[in-house]
């Protein structure tokens, strides 16, 4: 069970030792990692985003996420509107001056991880991908 221990220990710390280096990512670009996280969110749905679907997605709190759209939206990057389906909910999508910025944000940080997998390598990579999802998957059947 010790050794059990240990993985568990050795994987959180990487686990937490990855969400900081993005993080630290995200900050020398100006941004939190939830920033990056909300304009990534809203870049890759190509179009409007509603607000629940980037909390749920990241399991970043609504307050947080309202804190971000607010800041994004003073900046003139983001345009709300009221979801036709649900009149509680905002649709969320960028202004042409955001596009453009987060756009660029989304690409740099395209740029960025390519060239780790390209570092780790394609079969490395597939295989980390591939021991991630097991890893989750096992962890989900267990968890009931």
């Amino acid at each position: 069970m010790d050794q059990l221990h240990q993985l568990s220990a050795q994987y959180n710390a990487l686990w937490i030792e990855t969400n900081q280096l993005y993080e630290t990512w995200a900050r020398q670009r100006g941004m939190s990692l939830y920033e990056l996280l909300v304009i990534l969110s809203i870049v890759e749905a190509d179009g409007a985003v509603l607000q629940k679907d980037i909390c749920q997605r990241f399991a970043i709190p609504k307050q947080t996420v309202n804190a971000i759209i607010k800041t994004l939206t003073d900046k003139g990057w983001l345009e709300l509107k009221v979801s036709e389906q649900d009149r509680r909910s905002r649709k969320l999508s960028l202004t042409p001056k955001g596009s453009t910025q987060a756009v660029q944000i989304a690409q740099a940080l395209q740029e960025h991880e390519a060239q780790v997998w390209l570092r780790l390598g394609l079969d490395r990579a597939e295989q980390l991908i591939e021991h991630t999802a097991l890893y989750n998957r096992h962890f989900r059947e267990v968890s009931g």
